[in-house]
């Protein structure tokens, strides 16, 4: 290596043997290469190339493998996250479903008394306070106290106010006392 790095003098060019091209000097050693690893294995350079070739996708294989092995792992981990979700939605709703039950609950005994409280008035008083109320609220408080005592109020009522409460009182309840059905 020394002597291609050295200046050549048009002397030296002359005592130089010329230079071999560079694909016979390689070629030269890889066949003494392959036919010597062909006597050291059994195998041909042919059989030898296709190991090789096997070799190499036996490796491809394996990257694979490993990547779905990964993919598989992040699609798990994923999986369990979406699951505690999940089970945080289910405890979410079942505390909204708990705390709407109580709400109404607790609308329902506000109505009650209410109607309870119109009750014990005397018809005329209660009438005269009910006929200003909206009617929606009017019907859904009769509805609740007895017939007996709602028919008093109604009758301590103005007749038009008394007319739509009972129109909508009609179309509210079904024969027997019990509510319409749902639709």
């Amino acid at each position: 290596a020394a002597h291609i790095l050295s200046p050549i003098s048009p002397a030296g060019a002359q005592e130089r043997p010329a230079a071999q091209p560079a694909a016979r000097r390689t070629a030269e050693p890889a066949a003494a290469t392959r036919s010597s690893i062909e006597e050291s294995t059994g195998f041909s350079a042919a059989e030898i190339e296709i190991l090789q070739e096997l070799s190499q996708r036996r490796a491809a294989i394996d990257k694979q493998a490993r990547d779905l092995s990964e993919r598989e792992a992040l699609l798990q981990a994923a999986e369990q996250q979406i699951e505690r979700k999940l089970q945080e939605l289910n405890q979410l709703k079942a505390a909204v479903e708990a705390t709407l039950r109580r709400a109404d609950e607790q609308d329902d005994a506000r109505k009650k008394t209410s109607a309870r409280l119109f009750v014990g008035m005397k018809p005329a008083e209660a009438a005269r306070i009910m006929e200003q109320m909206e009617l929606p609220q009017l019907v859904e408080l009769l509805e609740r106290m007895k017939e007996r005592s709602a028919s008093m109020l109604l009758a301590q009522m103005h007749p038009v106010r008394a007319r739509q409460v009972a129109a909508e009182l009609t179309t509210r309840r079904v024969p027997g006392g019990a509510a319409p059905r749902p639709g």
